[in-house]
């Protein structure tokens, strides 16, 4: 078809406006698989697409009087090369796509998402300040996990020795302890909300709340109005502190961070919250709230009275503090018969003012109340009535039956404070009973993880503590420290005890005196209340005073026998006065509140 073109005649015309043409074109007709688009003059093909070949040796009179042209049809070439320009633009945008991923990526990571991350955290502080301390117990637990996935998989690696000798270097080691500013950052605020949320408390979270939400200005306002809450208010108390700093000196810290954990721990889990820590005591707050169901009230006053009975066992059991006490020193003063650390606890119930304490220099997150110091004062009464738990009728009331009968009503006096005479209780619990806990303890590394690992299944008892299934009640016979404590309290003792604090309520001492006296002994060993009622009766030489309806003031409680050894520490909301001769053992404690 092509040599029949090229034989055929120049008939073709494709004149322009400066020169005529004749000659032929090779595409004007179609061949299968060569020429799909005819063409008969090169105008028809875009500029792009023809490329124009003729003669250069000649004169521009040969050439202006007639010459050859050829043109070359170039359009599977510029079809190529618009495919390749294709390719090429989109490689390129791959390439602008990656480039803006991985930039946006780094960005994201780096720098937005922590962001993002810290102001996350900062409005949960705001919202709940406490919420600092699951924080960052979070982080620890991330920060181990990461560690020990990183220790295995150096492990598998072979030739890990290898990887260990390239590792020394400066440049691994620099890679290895660089740690990202905003990582840095986001701790420090977790560290900061953590350490508010430890010093403040419950008391203190409405203080931190109300100063981070405050946008407006970064002044501190950290004396806000206080609120009026109703509580049940418990005082802990070690006896003999101040001999046991005198003797231990450099350890008292650990020695009362570790009664502190037992505290801690347990009040947290029956849903209290441990408010002030003076070394040797510890305010603790059940707070019922003002419009809490009867049925939540109830089973909180349950738990603060079971909460303080197991404490005391889990002290007594403690193997690491039967350790302080095997000190040659301690043996000296308190005595083979009495090498334990003892507690005394007060339960009260009333409202408190909840807020901050202090001035501009320094303040403290605290409650303020007279029930404050009434709880002080029945944990004071611990020491006359020879018990360890005495609790008020306030808190009494608030509990379920079956708690309320484990409670021994042992007096009714007036305490400097309260208007109305107040009946004390106590938990019949026999401390030398306990056998110290002799089980190896676990040999396993105490990290980060594993405070983590027991601070959520402390976190778990706490939730289980509200559920409805749980009877608060059969925890306390379920304790086995509890039930060694309680084996010698028969039903006996209690009926006959109750018969003589009625007969003395009533004023017929002479029959309180007897049933009192055949209690005081019937334990084998001497009964506390029933002590100091008869010591109370025979200060006034075993005759009711006039007008008595089995009420005294808790002074008179306090003015009994006692022997040199029984001080009170300085913070005792009395003062005792020891008389010179010691042979009387006659002790005068004179009432000093506080107010």
């Amino acid at each position: 078809k092509v040599e029949a073109i090229l034989h055929s005649g120049w008939n073709s015309r494709c004149d322009t406006k400066k020169y005529a043409r004749r000659g032929l074109s090779l595409l004007s007709a179609e061949i299968k698989g060569v020429v799909d688009f005819t063409v008969q003059c090169p105008e028809e093909l875009r500029v792009q697409e023809i490329r124009r070949f003729a003669p250069q040796l000649l004169t521009w009179d040969e050439f202006n009087s007639w010459h050859f042209t050829f043109y070359f049809d170039l359009r599977p070439y510029v079809r190529a090369d618009a495919v390749f320009n294709l390719f090429v633009t989109l490689f390129v945008l791959v390439l602008l796509i990656l480039g803006a991923l991985i930039f946006s990526h780094d960005a994201n990571t780096l720098l937005l998402r922590p962001v993002e991350q810290m102001v996350e955290r900062v409005e949960a502080i705001r919202a709940n300040p406490l919420a600092a301390l699951k924080m960052s117990e979070e982080e620890a637990n991330a920060e181990e996990a990461a560690r020990e996935r990183a220790s295995r998989r150096s492990q598998l690696v072979p030739g890990r020795l290898l990887t260990n000798l390239i590792c020394r270097k400066r440049l691994c080691s620099h890679q290895t302890q660089h740690i990202m500013e905003t990582a840095i950052l986001e701790r420090t605020i977790i560290k900061l909300g953590t350490l508010l949320a430890l010093g403040f408390g419950e008391a203190g979270a409405n203080i931190i709340a109300q100063n981070i939400s405050g946008s407006s200005s970064a002044g501190v306002n950290a004396m806000i109005p206080g609120t009026c809450v109703n509580t049940i208010i418990g005082v802990v108390r070690v006896r003999g502190f101040s001999m046991a700093t005198e003797v231990l000196q450099s350890r008292i810290n650990n020695f009362s961070n570790q009664i502190a954990e037992i505290v801690h721990g347990i009040c947290h889990e029956f849903h209290g919250g441990v408010n002030k820590n003076n070394g040797d005591g510890f305010l603790v707050i059940w707070r019922l709230g003002n419009n809490q169901d009867e049925q939540h009230t109830k089973r909180l006053a349950d738990m603060s009275v079971v909460a303080f009975a197991t404490i005391l066992g889990a002290m007594h059991q403690s193997s690491l503090l039967s350790e302080y006490l095997l000190h040659p020193a301690m043996l000296n003063r308190l005595g083979a018969s009495d090498s334990r650390v003892n507690l005394s606890f007060g339960l009260h119930a009333g409202w408190a003012i909840e807020g901050a304490v202090g001035s501009e220099f320094k303040i403290d997150a605290s409650y303020l109340s007279p029930n404050v110091s009434i709880a002080t004062s029945i944990e004071r009464a611990t020491e006359p009535y020879g018990v360890s738990v005495l609790v008020s009728h306030k808190v009494i009331e608030l509990c379920s039956t079956e708690i309320g009968a484990k409670c021994r009503l042992i007096d009714c006096v007036i305490i400097v404070g309260s208007a109305a005479p107040t009946k004390l209780y106590c938990v019949d619990l026999d401390c030398a009973a306990v056998t110290v806990d002799d089980l190896p303890l676990p040999d396993m590394p105490w990290n980060a993880r594993q405070r983590v690992k027991a601070r959520r299944h402390m976190d778990k008892e706490k939730t289980r503590m509200l559920s409805k299934e749980l009877n608060v009640a059969a925890l306390f016979d379920a304790d086995p420290a509890i039930a060694e404590m309680r084996s010698q309290y028969t039903t006996e003792f209690l009926e006959t005890f109750k018969m003589g604090f009625l007969n003395y309520s009533e004023g017929e001492w002479v029959v309180a005196r007897r049933l009192l006296l055949h209690t005081r002994n019937l334990l084998g060993r001497d009964d506390g209340p029933s002590s100091c009622l008869l010591r109370f009766m025979a200060a006034h030489k075993n005759q009711p005073p006039e007008k008595w309806k089995g009420v005294r003031e808790m002074d008179s409680a306090l003015t009994e026998t006692s022997t040199p050894t029984q001080t009170l520490s300085a913070a005792s909301p009395w003062k005792s006065t020891m008389v010179a001769n010691p042979s009387s053992a006659v002790s005068n404690f004179n009432t000093a509140f506080d107010v």
